[in-house]
Order: structure tokens, then sequence, then C-alpha cells
């Protein structure tokens, strides 16, 4: 009897230590899981992970999805938390389509002037139209420089006639001819074509079109290999909008920002441009919830800095540091304008609100 007791002792002794050890490895594996999102390899397929992991509210996620899901023109959303995609849901189309991300396009654009940058190919961004196009006779636009193409402060004409510049056989031509809306460097004015004149500069400096420098040192290095981006008659991709993409790889370009511009430990933006580009340097109204970077826009909502790649109709990459959080959506381009306020207001009121800080 006294053995037998024994035997059962030294038994319970052994499966004591065995949930012990395991507790302790599922605990190692949820630190880990949360260190190592700062240093994703994004060429790899996103890992999964679930909505009841720590620092989800479960219950308040579904109920905030569902309320994204009723809203006429969703189409599809992403949604990635400590580097694990947690939510993926389409109305429209599947993990196949690639989307019309419109102006989303522009702060992809805004990545590109930076690693030209970075590449030492162009000084700054305070390099003038002026000396890059040395035949520009107008004295006013000569003084344009790449800050105010990027902060959307040129003076260029603004999207009144929209995607005109594109239907011209040498759109940089039509958009320089143009008079300017105002004095460069003194107002903001939302202009496409500005930011089209971008890829034009790059075009110049690179010595090739801006997709195809972007294939070679974005898109690839973070595993996006479908994309299609429009071009215009000279063969150079609108640096305004155009571009075609998948869902899950709009999260990897957000995931890029949030990793300060690294994928498994390759630089491939430097973290300083990640920081000026996303900097409010434009406010838009006096306690500063809502301004421009270089082609993000920046909300700060409580003092959380959200910053986002805008579309038409409802097109969006947003990165939320304090949470670790990317959330990517698409919708109709033929959107009303309810539609911008709820679907916005969903995400940043509901969704975001599921997800826990860093310091929780």
């Amino acid at each position: 009897m006294k053995n037998r007791f024994i035997y059962i002792f030294i038994i319970n002794a052994f499966l004591l230590l065995f949930l012990l050890f395991s507790c302790a490895d599922t605990k190692q594996e949820e630190k880990e899981a949360i260190l190592n999102w700062t240093n994703l390899d994004l060429t790899e397929d996103w890992q999964t992970g679930k909505t009841n992991a720590d620092g989800i509210d479960p219950e308040k996620l579904e109920a905030a999805i569902e309320k994204v899901k009723a809203l006429s023109d969703f189409y599809s959303i992403g949604i990635v938390f400590r580097g694990r995609l947690v939510k993926e849901v389409y109305n429209v189309g599947d993990s196949d389509r690639k989307y019309h991300v419109w102006s989303v396009t522009k702060s992809i654009t805004s990545a590109l002037v930076g690693q030209l940058i970075d590449s030492g190919e162009l000084k700054d961004e305070f390099v003038t139209i002026g000396e890059l196009y040395p035949g520009l006779n107008d004295s006013l636009k000569q003084t344009i420089n790449i800050y105010q193409l990027l902060t959307m402060t040129s003076g260029i004409k603004s999207d009144d006639d929209f995607a005109d510049y594109m239907s011209y056989p040498n759109p940089t031509d039509f958009i320089l001819a143009r008079d300017l809306d105002f004095n460069p460097g003194t107002w903001w004015g939302y202009t496409s074509a500005g930011t089209h004149l971008l890829s034009d500069v790059f075009r110049k400096i690179s010595k090739q079109p801006i997709g195809k420098y972007a294939d070679e040192h974005l898109f690839l290095k973070i595993g996006i290999t479908d994309i299609n981006w429009i071009s215009d008659q000279q063969g150079n991709h609108n640096g305004g909008y155009g571009i075609n993409i998948k869902l899950k790889d709009m999260l990897k370009f957000g995931q890029l920002y949030l990793q300060q511009g690294k994928s498994a430990g390759e630089e491939i933006i430097s973290s300083g441009w990640i920081k000026k580009s996303t900097t409010m340097v434009i406010p838009f109204n006096s306690d500063q919830s809502w301004g421009y970077g270089y082609l993000w826009w920046i909300r700060k909502m409580n003092g959380e800095l959200i910053y986002n790649a805008l579309g038409y109709g409802g097109q969006y990459i947003m990165v939320i540091p304090n949470r670790a959080l990317v959330v990517a959506v698409t919708s109709s381009s033929t959107a009303a304008a309810d539609y911008l306020e709820d679907i916005y207001d969903s995400i940043t009121n509901g969704i975001l609100s599921s997800f826990s800080t860093l310091n929780d």
C-alpha cells in the first residue's frame, strides 16, 4: 500500500512538472510572437493568429467586423496584430483579387522617393524642379521642390479636372504648362498631377520608370509579386493613383512602415524617411487631430498616432504603432460620402479599440 502511494505521488509530480513546463513553453512562444513582429521577413506568407489571443477583445472585434460587413460599399478588410494576420474578410472578391486602391498609390510613391534619397541618387527633398528641368522657363515653377510635391504645397493645379493629365501624350509638359493655383509653399492643395510629376522626376534621376524601380527595390523585397500599375503614354507609371494590389500585400506595405522600413533585418526604407513621412507637417485644424505628412494622412486620436494611406472611395492602409496594428480596407470606388464616414468611424472607434496598446 505504501509503495502504491509513493508511485501515485511520483506520477502526479511528473504530471505537474509537465504542465508547468508546457505552460512555460506556451508563454515563451507568446512572448516571442510579441517580440518578433518588429522584424518579420515580409517575403514570407502571413502567419495567422487567433482573435482570442492576448491583447484582443474577440467579442468587440467580431461586433465591429459585422458592422463593417453590413456597409453596402465594403469590399474587404485585413488586420495584422503583432505581426499575425488575425482577420481577412471579403464581401467582394477574394485573396487573389487585385483591388484598385487609387491614391493609396501616393503613399507608395512617397516610399520610393525616400528610397531614391536613401540611395544618394537624389540629394534630398529640397532639390528644385528648376534643377531637374533646366529648360523650364517659368521662374516661379522653377522654385517648386520635392518637399512641396510630397506635402501638396507646390501650387500645381488641383484635381478639379482629376485625370486629364493622363490623357496627354506628355503629361509632364501638360502639368508644367498650366498656371499654378498658388505660389509654391504658401498653401495646401490636393493634386494628383503634382504627385505624377514626382514619377517623372524619378524617371529622370533613376533612368527607369518608377514602377520598374519599385519592383526591384520595394515590392519584391517585401514579397509583393503580383501587382498592376497604370502608366502614361511615355511609359511612366502614375505617381498619383493607379496601383492594383491584393489585400494581403497592402498589409505588407503597412507592416514595412510599422517595422521602421526593415524586413528580416534588411533596410528597405530608412527609419529616418519613415519618421519624416509620417510626421504631421501640414495640420488641418487647430487641435492637430488631422493633417498631412509626405503623401500620408496623419491622424491623432486622443493623442494616439494613426497614419493612413487613403484612396478614393474608401481604400485604406492604416498603421497604428502604439498597438502594433495594421489595417487594410478596400471599397467600391463609387462609395458615397456617408459610407466614407461610416467605414472610418467603424475602424477607429470599433476595430482599433478591440486591440490593446503596447503598454497595456
